[in-house]
């Protein structure tokens, strides 16, 4: 009778062992189906590991309080160091070329990428499930959307990135009436190593002119993610009423360029100079990040102190 009682009891065990088992398995392979820009990707719901590529997603999903295993650690702005520091989130390359064994070794259950490693999509695919999650210059508002909608149905926050869209329509919406009700005209531009650069309509920064509605100084419609070069007597003969410059010697040469060496004698004759119109801003912010909620909305600020 014992022996039988206990192969009863043995039997039970291994029954209820296998169920939970099986149980685990099936959540753990639970998956959602994601369209981007670079195919559809079957990804697990809630992954583990997450290596991200993109400064917009890493924002976002910081926003959120969703942990990271990896990200590029040689380019990070200055608001997601925490990342750089943290020794539980491993190197995963550069920003431009990831490091594929380093990633492998990650064993993530997702990668997210944008436009700068997106040439390394297929062979990212093969390490672990990829997606796309970067943003269009010609639907830049829709794109962040559209990503913030991704991670809610991936990460099952839905209720949050809800939240989050909602507070992003209601923060343009706002934006546009104060910027359509100026006559002011405006420019952004990047300096680098004593050379300017404009953006226009359908660049990187083009969504300051097609979803905040501002008016720019110039007809400038290039669509490259650099600009186009232009000298300090064109900016003084376009004359803009406001101007937005990022410096990007801040990010590569780890220091902020003198004030006096980008508003020289030629910007100095510009109605954004005289009327104290030059908004410096951040290109942790605009040039390394971009994308995610947290860049968004602190762009979208910037663009606002030009009309106070």
């Amino acid at each position: 009778m014992n022996i039988k009682l206990l192969t009863t009891i043995f039997a039970a065990i291994a029954v209820t062992f296998t169920a939970c088992k099986n149980k685990k398995r099936t959540q753990s392979a639970e998956t959602i189906s994601v369209t981007h820009e670079l195919g559809t990707t079957q990804v697990p719901v809630q992954p583990q590991k997450v290596v991200v590529f993109d400064a917009g997603t890493l924002e976002t999903l910081d926003e959120l309080n969703i942990p990271v295993a990896g990200i590029p650690k040689d380019y990070v702005a200055k608001h997601l160091e925490k990342y750089k520091n943290d020794t539980n989130v491993q190197d995963a390359g550069s920003i431009i070329q990831p490091n594929l064994e380093l990633v492998d070794d990650i064993k993530p259950d997702l990668v997210v990428i944008s436009a700068v490693t997106s040439s390394a999509y297929e062979r990212l695919s093969k390490i672990a499930p990829t997606v796309y999650l970067g943003v269009r210059n010609d639907n830049y508002k829709q794109s962040v959307i559209d990503n913030l909608n991704t991670i809610g149905d991936i990460f099952r926050v839905k209720e949050k990135t809800d939240q989050k869209v909602a507070e992003i329509e209601r923060k343009i919406g706002e934006a546009i009436k104060t910027i359509t009700a100026s006559p002011k005209k405006i420019m952004i531009l990047m300096y680098n190593a004593g050379a300017f650069s404009t953006f226009g309509n359908n660049s990187r920064y083009g969504f300051v002119f097609t979803d905040l509605k501002a008016v720019p100084a110039d007809d400038n419609k290039q669509t490259g993610i650099h600009g186009t070069i232009v000298s300090s007597e064109y900016i003084s003969r376009v004359n803009p009423d406001i101007l937005y410059i990022i410096d990007r010697n801040e990010i590569m040469l780890g220091q902020k360029t003198n004030k006096s060496e980008i508003e020289n004698a030629l910007i100095q004759k510009t109605n954004a100079f005289k009327t104290n119109r030059i908004i410096h801003v951040d290109p942790n912010v605009w040039y390394l990040s971009g994308g995610g909620t947290y860049s968004l909305n602190r762009m979208i600020d910037d663009i606002l102190k030009g009309y106070e």
